[in-house]
């Protein structure tokens, strides 16, 4: 038995007890529909989150930027990660971020964007924040949105496993969504 066998095998083990948490975690966030009369019992109301208290002073420190662009140029400024890398890594084009740059009005899909969120490693709040901007959220009553969401939260910045999950999950790749 080859070294590279038994390392695959310790991958997929871990990535089925990845996906198992991710059930978990999805069928505890799912909510339905708010307008339902059936449902409408079943949201939760915002608790004190350091993390949304972080976010809003890195964009206070940051002269609350408001759009996609200007988002994503103060977070490139802040973080030591070379553009290029990101750029041919996660197959952007190579003037990615100097179309940002220079068009501030730039609207990505939702799927470049999260994958944004991951390369940055931004918290749940930032990329929540993130999408906003770009006219997109991160919903309950998805299950595409679920998943992300527990990548997030648990700070796993794995765009392999989170494709594989979705994959798992009979979801659309991340570029897809």
């Amino acid at each position: 038995m080859s070294i590279f066998s038994s390392s695959k095998r310790k991958k997929t083990k871990k990535r089925q007890v990845l996906c198992r948490e991710v059930e978990i975690f999805t069928q505890v966030h799912f909510v339905r529909e708010r307008n339902s009369e059936k449902y409408k019992y079943n949201t939760l109301s915002l608790k004190f989150d350091p993390d949304r208290i972080k976010c809003e002073e890195w964009y206070e420190n940051h002269g609350n930027p408001d759009t996609y662009s200007q988002i994503i140029t103060a977070y490139m400024s802040d973080s030591n990660l070379d553009a290029n890398a990101i750029c041919d890594k996660f197959h952007l084009g190579k003037n990615y971020f100097e179309t940002l740059r220079s068009n501030p009005q730039y609207n990505p899909s939702k799927g470049e964007a999260v994958i944004l969120s991951f390369v940055l490693q931004l918290s749940y709040e930032e990329c929540r924040a993130l999408l906003k901007s770009a006219g997109y959220a991160l919903t309950n009553s998805d299950k595409s949105d679920l998943i992300i969401r527990y990548f997030l939260e648990n700070h796993d910045y794995s765009i392999s496993d989170l494709n594989y999950c979705l994959d798992y999950f009979e979801q659309p790749n991340i570029k897809n969504i």
